[in-house]
């Protein structure tokens, strides 16, 4: 299938590693620009290297008001955004503190609905947005509450901007489980530490609960997204669409 992607421009966050590169890579692939973000500049710059010349490092800390706005300043005429971010910190509920509540709500809802502010307006008609959330927000991942709490928000957000943005832009999310990235690796780690077992124990144990029997690859996530981001999902809208290899247990 032709995407349609050829020329299209587009912001991808965190797209220095993990899944927000992945989405990139894909997006390059299929002929588009990509203006990729992320605090880390090394790892930027390394990235767009990677990626060839179509590839764009743009540091900035998107939690941070003068980034986002050195960000909108620096763009015209895009045609997608991809709202991805590091994950929130872990912890249950009442073990975290007012502050670091404050802090995942910043990074997983405050700083995206202030990027949107100020890009939305530098977007093409037919363009897209696609958030990158988890499958937290259609089912509780144990010792992930900030995630568990906001993830939802987001995925609500979304829905209300597929309507209030329509006919001229789509907005949808996508819910990844378990994918082979360093935030997931440094989860297992922490779990694994926690029972006295080691990494490779916990990464089967956690494996043997996904239907598929494995972690997705960054790249499985990244052909998903760009299909989503590009002209041949014109009718998709307001939709959250999990890439989990069956994790999630929850009806619908």
């Amino acid at each position: 299938m032709n995407l349609g992607l050829e020329g299209k421009r587009f912001v991808v966050g965190g797209g220095s590693k993990g899944l927000g590169r992945a989405v990139a890579e894909v997006l390059v692939a299929e002929g588009a620009h990509v203006l990729l973000v992320a605090r880390d500049a090394d790892a930027l710059a390394q990235a767009a290297s990677d990626l060839g010349p179509r590839a764009e490092p743009f540091p900035a800390d998107l939690s941070n008001p003068a980034d986002i706005d050195r960000l909108a300043a620096s763009v015209d005429a895009l045609d997608g955004i991809l709202v991805n971010h590091g994950g929130p910190l872990a912890g249950d509920a009442l073990d975290l503190s007012d502050e670091q509540w404050a802090a995942a709500f910043q990074l997983v809802l405050g700083g995206p609905i202030r990027l949107l502010h100020a890009v939305v307006p530098r977007l093409n008609d037919g363009a897209s947005i696609l958030f990158i959330t988890s499958v937290a927000a259609r089912q509780p991942i144990p010792g992930l509450d900030s995630s568990n709490v906001l993830r939802p928000g987001v995925t609500s957000l979304a829905k209300c901007l597929s309507r209030e943005l329509a006919p001229r832009v789509r907005v949808n999310t996508l819910a990844p489980g378990r994918f082979d990235t360093e935030r997931v690796r440094w989860l297992d780690e922490r779990s694994a530490e926690a029972v006295g077992i080691t990494l490779a124990e916990q990464q089967a144990k956690a494996a043997s609960a996904i239907p598929l029997g494995r972690y997705g690859e960054p790249i499985e996530l990244g052909r998903v997204a760009a299909f989503l981001l590009s002209p041949a999902a014109s009718y998709v809208s307001g939709v959250s669409l999990q890439v989990d290899g069956g994790l999630v247990t929850a009806v619908p």
